[in-house]
């Protein structure tokens, strides 16, 4: 090597990216993922939603009660209190049972008619004590006992020991006559409408929220599950797109060397801008993979909104989520994507550098373990941090790389850290960049021409100081 050579040019790459990008989409593997990988993201929203909304119909029909499908003869009220209620307050046991199929049905003896409820109330003279009414039940008879003691009012729903009532059928009318009782007794007591639809609606706890979740809720971040949601997300992404560029990566590195290409391309490639030209070159097919995906979800995304009027509340979170990106405005998305490219930069030097390693295609599945494991560590202790949601973790995992490229940004549009602790994080991540290229720049050319395959960091060590 020419002692006077400039170790950190990049003569020649332009040469080297442009190259990289032809030789990417020429290879059919990548084209097929590329086009995969945009239909999956395009389409698999509305397959989500379609999917989940076919379910959650058979799961209604499941359990929605349908006054028209009920096997019943009578229904008997018996109310013992003096809050009064007829048959006009109860239409919700027959309503709809007009039309024609429910004709139909009343006919073949099922639905639930208004001829078929029976009230009888202790105050209009009907002295039947409950073991009498009891034993006068068909086994397609239903009874409904209203009463009340000292404790409070009961409604309970009774059917004959042979009974061929369902268990279902027979709750169902419970609650509905419950429901119609509490109103009534609201009313009678005076309590308005409104007062009573108030009542009737509960109160939202809006789940158990620990001090911590609180607090954070207060200063306008996110709760430990949102955290440890949106955590999960972005280290997946990172992970996605570290791990489609590690392999073409050390794949372009080994053939090219095996060919014994790359002694043509130094002549007029100086190292650093043929490893740089292939990281930038990947780096650039991995974001045009990943804007035509977003662009293909996000139509859509439109198709399903103003075609089949599905509203967005019910389409939102469909799909490969990116929702990170837009949940914390402009000034958020801008610190998600610098980490993303720190990222992709620091793990494609790494890969070229274990990949200049190989001598075979055999020693192309070690080098990209080597390089997947440093990945996987780093996603799985992202995950970890999301969920233990520990300031002292936290602040670590900010700040040391490689688990800063997963979690600082993460960390900061949470508000688990501040502004300042974000941009020691990248001081520290261009710091550990900056030390890669330039032992890169020391050993890639001896790595790139030397026989000898060792996926190791002491055989790259070795050859920076050769």
């Amino acid at each position: 090597m020419n002692k006077r050579e400039n170790i950190y040019s990049l003569e020649g790459f332009g040469k080297v990216f442009r190259f990289t990008m032809r030789q990417t989409f020429k290879n059919k593997g990548y084209l097929v993922s590329f086009v995969m990988f945009v239909l999956m993201m395009t389409l698999m929203g509305p397959i989500q939603f379609l999917s989940q909304r076919a379910g959650q119909g058979a799961a209604k029909d499941s359990i929605d009660f349908n006054p028209s499908q009920v096997e019943v003869e009578n229904i008997y009220i018996y109310n013992e209190t003096a809050v009064m209620i007829d048959k006009a307050d109860l239409e919700e046991l027959y309503k709809g049972n007009e039309d024609d199929e429910a004709s139909e049905e009343a006919e073949s003896g099922k639905g639930i008619t208004e001829d078929k409820i029976i009230i009888c109330e202790l105050l209009e003279g009907i002295n039947t004590d409950e073991a009498t009414m009891m034993e006068q039940l068909t086994d397609k008879d239903m009874l409904v006992f209203i009463s009340m003691d000292e404790k409070g009012y009961y409604v309970n729903g009774v059917v004959s020991k042979d009974s061929k009532v369902k268990v279902d059928d027979l709750d169902d009318v419970t609650e509905i006559v419950k429901n119609t009782f509490d109103e009534k007794r609201l009313e009678s007591s005076n309590v308005s409408e409104e007062d009573a639809k108030m009542i009737f609606s509960g109160v939202n706890t809006n789940g158990v929220i620990s001090e911590n979740d609180y607090k954070s809720e207060a200063s306008q971040t996110v709760s430990r599950e949102r955290y440890m949601f949106y955590m999960l997300g972005y280290s997946m992404i990172i992970f996605i797109v570290i791990s489609m560029s590690t392999s073409y990566i050390i794949t372009s590195v080994t053939e090219e060397k095996q060919s014994k290409l790359v002694e043509t391309l130094l002549v007029s490639v100086r190292p650093m801008a043929l490893l740089i030209g292939k990281i930038c070159g990947m780096m650039s097919y991995v974001v045009l993979l990943l804007t035509c995906g977003v662009i293909g979800s996000n139509i859509s995304n439109l198709v399903m909104k103003n075609v089949f009027h599905i509203s967005e509340a019910e389409f939102s979170n469909k799909g490969f989520n990116f929702s990170i990106f837009k949940d914390f405005g402009v000034v958020g998305g801008i610190a998600l994507a610098i980490s993303i490219l720190f990222a992709f930069f620091a793990f494609g030097m790494i890969s070229g550098l274990f990949g200049s390693t190989c001598n075979k295609t055999e020693d192309i599945q070690n080098a990209t373990g080597n390089v997947m494991t440093f990945s996987m560590v780093s996603y799985f202790a992202a995950i970890g941090m999301g969920c233990m949601d520990i300031d002292a973790v936290n602040m670590v995992g900010a700040i040391i790389p490689p688990f800063s490229f997963f979690t600082a940004p993460v960390a900061y549009v949470t508000g688990r850290i501040g502004i300042a602790v974000l941009l020691v994080a990248y001081a520290i991540q261009i710091v550990a960049i900056i030390l890669i290229i330039r032992l890169s720049a020391k050993s890639y050319r001896n790595l790139l021409l030397s026989d000898s395959t060792t996926q190791k960091l002491s055989a790259i060590f070795k050859s920076a100081k050769g």
